[in-house]
């Protein structure tokens, strides 16, 4: 089974640094990942040598689990069955692998099991030190057609996208604004009917931010210029400006605290593990 979990793990690595099947991996790539797949493997070992491991098993039930949620990435049984032989891998070696996989983060979630809560008053003091980190500025969501504006080309010019910008502003009164920036607009967002989604307020053009808020709801903008050119511009939906009360972050602050210590236990009982 040794080769099967190695065959299992090179292309999980090989997924995950690079995206590819390993068959398809350049030279250097195939050494990075036979090096992360050794030092992955060695790990493993250390773990389940360890005496916690010698108290941690895996349920049927929980095998059987991840062996579905493999299965779920396929087309069936037979997509999946085929996939493992193209990696010289069999069901019976991915089980195997996967079952100490699962063991060996079944130890790590034991070593960390004892973490102390958040102190309230740790939370407090971090959460009044930085405030700027729990506030966000207004956002719009918008859609917009843009003509841009290059003196290279004589119909890029300004004048001339001004008038084409004008042009499609008054087919916007009684024409569809999506199928008018399809056709019309410059912008990358016109194969997207011109939506934009969520804009940060602070993040936009300011000639745009300037005239959002004078725009009634789905109302088409006048012609506004930036250094891109001349952009028409509507707002589906607005959220203002906001800064979270204490008890609104408290949550996020305890899941950060516990991910922290979880991380740290578990570093130091590998780093002795590694050691002995």
């Amino acid at each position: 089974m040794e080769t099967q979990k190695r065959r299992y793990l090179t292309a999980k690595v090989a997924t995950e640094m690079f995206k590819l099947n390993p068959e398809f991996l350049k030279p250097e790539q195939q050494q990075q990942v036979a090096s992360q797949v050794q030092r992955v493997m060695q790990l493993q070992q250390a773990i389940l040598g360890s005496r916690e491991a010698a108290e941690i098993s895996v349920s049927a039930a929980q095998l059987e689990q991840t062996w579905a949620q493999c299965l779920a990435q396929f087309d069936g049984e037979a997509s999946l069955v085929q996939s493992l032989q193209n990696q010289g891998l069999d069901a019976e070696g991915l089980r195997s692998a996967l079952y100490d996989e699962l063991r060996c983060e079944l130890v790590l979630d034991r070593v960390c099991g004892d973490i102390p809560p958040l102190a309230l008053e740790q939370a407090q003091a971090y959460f009044a030190g930085h405030r700027q980190e729990f506030s966000r500025a207004a956002i719009w969501q918008l859609s917009q057609i843009l003509i841009t504006v290059n003196h290279d080309y004589p119909e890029n010019r300004r004048h001339a996208v001004l008038k084409r910008i004008c042009r499609v502003r008054h087919l916007a009164q009684t024409q569809d604004f999506a199928a008018l920036a399809l056709q019309h607009s410059e912008c990358p967002s016109a194969m997207e009917q011109g939506f934009l989604g969520w804009c940060e307020q602070d993040k936009l053009y300011p000639q745009i931010a300037a005239v959002l808020p004078t725009l009634a709801h789905m109302q088409v903008s006048d012609p506004i210029e930036t250094e891109l050119g001349f952009h028409l511009v509507r707002w589906h939906q607005y959220k203002p400006a906001k800064v979270a009360n204490f008890d609104e972050v408290l949550p996020l602050l305890q899941q950060r605290h516990h991910e922290r210590a979880k991380k740290y236990l578990q570093k130091q009982w590998l780093n002795r593990v590694l050691t002995n």
